[in-house]
């Protein structure tokens, strides 16, 4: 499959099903990761735009945007500063579940194969490989980025 063999079908299942639900899986790793070194409050975003639904799970929190599809955010707070080991944990979990996801999905694909398992699989090894890459964009970061920061001893400022 490359790109222009992917029909209107699979362009909107990409657009609507594939990266929204890899991105929240992505954002849920970290998450996850926050959790287990015991962050005080965890929040999750979904997109950009206007804000649709807002969840709370208990010390997590989860928001949704119009623009369901246009990226995420996973933010964790906790009162004692975190290791710098914890910040690598939290920011390296978010692409190693996306990289789990893909293997599951490589796997799903050989035995059933077609577009759409096909699709996510790729959808989600390009955000695990994208965001483990260190770069910036403006206020933008990868967690790759924040990684390297930790490993050079640098401090990210939050904007």
């Amino acid at each position: 499959m490359n790109i222009f063999d992917m029909d209107i079908y699979l362009f909107l299942y990409l657009l609507f099903a594939a990266a929204p639900i890899s991105i929240i899986l992505h954002e849920i790793g970290h998450a996850f990761a926050a959790k287990i070194v015991n962050a005080d409050s965890i929040m999750i975003s979904i997109g950009k735009g206007k804000r649709l639904k807002v969840i709370f799970l208990g010390r997590m929190q989860l928001v949704i945007y119009t623009a369901f599809f246009l990226g995420g955010l996973a933010e964790s707070k906790r009162k004692t500063p975190y290791k710098p080991g914890e910040i690598v944990w939290i920011a390296i979990l978010g692409p190693i579940t996306n990289g789990m996801v893909a293997f599951l999905f490589y796997v799903l694909n050989e035995i059933y194969p077609n577009n759409y398992l096909q699709l996510f699989y790729w959808f989600n090894v390009w955000l695990a490989v994208v965001n483990i890459i260190p770069f910036k964009l403006k206020d933008k970061y990868t967690d790759g980025y924040m990684i390297m920061q930790v490993i050079l001893g640098n401090s990210i400022k939050k904007t």
